[in-house]
């Protein structure tokens, strides 16, 4: 019945998996009650693929089993054997490529890994573009389809964000179509957001299990983008839709302790477990060390020659040009440490104009977007990795920096703890500490060699592979957990529909107050960094104050 409201461009197969190549495409004309109608009646149509569906679930072996244990001297780790049954996993994100973010390299990695067992893996996503991520790789073309929201046409972050933060009636019904279409084993959602939680609903009442993963600190982000006197009250609206959001799920995840610790402490029922990050240690190399890459760092507009490069210390700094990264903060350790240094800043973002007049141009350089083996190049022809953002869940920057055997300097937050020893694979500062900051510049131009050596070795023993272990016993556990609770409840389809009721009410209650409690505080004016706006004082100034007062010496000198 849904298929009627929605035309879509597919290949003839009989699989409810069609090759890669063919996209999704959604032309959606109906009015609301239209819409509505389908969520609800749809119920009582049975799926066409629903006889020849094998639950996976069923035909594990109850033998087999095996247990987490959340949380040893902060590490999430899983004992027994892996179950190599193959699945059908349906992922719910925004972020994919070409969006590029730190959740679409993880999501990246570990699909590649999890089609290598033979995982049909379909993704609903607002990316356009992101069925092109497969072509060229026949076992991602094999395994791996898309389904492409509804979008707008603005620009490819907004393509992304938009039919996940505002999910329109047209988006509904597909949505929904889809998920009873693909009949998937497990749904993995990423995020929180107002179709996440529709996702979630739509899952929970056709009874499929879900793993839901927060990678963002929305908490933080909400005190740089929302208006100051409204800050309170849109994080606490914002952690009762959390809550709801994860009281759907079978299995919460994040990538650190300190943040499942956080999310537990803010109200979240259920434990929270850490799931792996890992680096590509063969792409992310010391031997990708490059002079040209090096002398493409310093920018075409500085006067130094090779030979003088080679004498300068070189910073890189990798990242999304935001507020929240805290760029500002660099331009003032800038102005501290000697002169006969270099900062490179890879990454673009909507803050880069407001940005870059607050740096001094002969010392440093503006590169843009970097990716693959170009950006393993820049991290290993660095001298050291400079990061001021306190905002990082985890941060995948520190660990690529690391696997290339380039020190990390960085602003101190609960996470590094995990990997990151203070001395060892570099120095790290208090958050917001002029001074502090500047003393770890310094300890750590001390010894580069002996930084540069552990740094590698630590991070050796992150991998993917280990990731993509974690995450497949983490499905199959989900699918056992959920057979096990349902195996004793009765079924009906009017079930369903009273289901459905229920998870969309919830739906609509989240959304009304995101929509009158957190909406009119968005900040309509580009906002602030988080060291512009901090109240904190340093050293007796503002770090305003301390910026201005900086430049107008440098200037008197000169």
């Amino acid at each position: 019945m849904l298929s009627s409201f929605a035309t879509a461009s597919t290949s003839s197969s009989s699989s409810p998996y069609e090759t890669s190549s063919s996209r999704w495409k959604f032309n959606f004309t109906t009015n609301s009650f239209a819409a509505l109608s389908a969520i609800f009646f749809a119920s009582y149509v049975p799926s066409p693929q629903e006889s020849s569906i094998i639950n996976v679930a069923e035909k594990r072996k109850t033998s087999s089993v095996y247990n987490y244990r959340l949380y040893t001297n902060g590490n999430s780790y899983h004992d027994g054997n892996a179950d190599d049954e193959p699945l059908r996993i349906l992922l719910f994100s925004e972020s994919f490529p070409s969006f590029t973010s730190g959740v679409v390299r993880r999501f990246k990695e570990i699909v590649r890994r999890l089609v290598k067992r033979r995982h049909h893996i379909h993704i609903i996503t607002g990316c356009n573009n992101a069925v092109s991520w497969t072509e060229g790789n026949e076992l991602l073309e094999k395994y791996v389809t898309f389904t492409i929201l509804p979008s707008t046409e603005f620009t490819n972050k907004i393509d992304c964000a938009c039919p996940f933060l505002f999910p329109n009636v047209s988006a509904t019904p597909i949505l929904y179509s889809v998920i009873r279409r693909i009949s998937p084993d497990v749904i993995h959602i990423i995020e929180q957001t107002p179709a996440a939680l529709l996702c979630g609903a739509f899952a929970k009442a056709l009874e499929i299990p879900i793993v839901w993963s927060s990678h963002t600190n929305i908490d933080f982000y909400l005190s740089t983008y929302i208006r100051p006197f409204a800050v309170t009250m849109t994080r606490r609206i914002y952690q009762f839709i959390r809550l709801q959001h994860l009281c759907f799920s079978s299995i919460n995840l994040t990538v650190s302790k300190d943040f499942a610790d956080f999310m537990e402490q803010t109200g979240i029922p259920k434990p929270v477990i850490v799931w792996k990050t890992g680096v590509d240690s063969d792409l992310f190399n010391p031997s990708r060390y490059s002079s040209e890459m090096r002398y493409r760092m310093f920018g075409t507009y500085n006067n130094y020659t090779k030979e003088q490069m080679d004498t300068i210390t070189l910073f890189l700094c990798v990242g999304r040009i935001s507020p929240e990264k805290n760029f500002e903060f660099l331009s003032l350790v800038l102005e501290r440490i000697p002169s006969q240094t270099f900062l490179c800043i890879i990454g673009d973002g909507p803050y880069r104009q407001t940005l870059e007049p607050r740096f001094p141009k002969d010392r440093v350089h503006f590169f843009g977007f970097l990716g693959g083996d170009e950006l393993a190049s820049a991290y290993a022809s660095a001298d050291y990795f400079i990061y001021a953002s306190v905002s990082e869940t985890f941060g995948q920057v520190y660990l690529e920096a690391m696997a290339c055997g380039t020190p990390v300097i960085a602003a101190e937050g609960g996470q590094l703890k995990e990997f990151f020893v203070n001395g060892e694979h570099g120095y790290l500062w208090e958050p917001d500490d002029l001074d502090s900051a500047e003393e770890a510049v310094r300890e750590a131009m001390k010894d580069r060699k002996y930084l540069s050596t552990k740094a590698r070795t630590q991070a050796l023993k992150h991998s993917w592979e280990a990731a993509s272990d974690q995450i497949n016993s983490i499905y199959h556990d989900a699918i056992r957990n959920h057979k096990e609770q349902e195996s004793n409840k009765k079924t009906s389809k009017l079930k369903h529909i009273w289901h459905l009721a229920y998870y969309f009410f919830i739906w609509l209650i989240c959304n009304l107050c995101a929509l009158f409690f957190m909406a009119p505080f968005i900040r309509v004016s580009p906002p602030q960094s988080v060291t512009t706006k901090k109240i904190n004082k340093l050293n007796g100034n503002s770090v305003e104050e301390q910026h201005n007062s900086l430049m107008t010496k440098k200037s008197s000198v000169s």
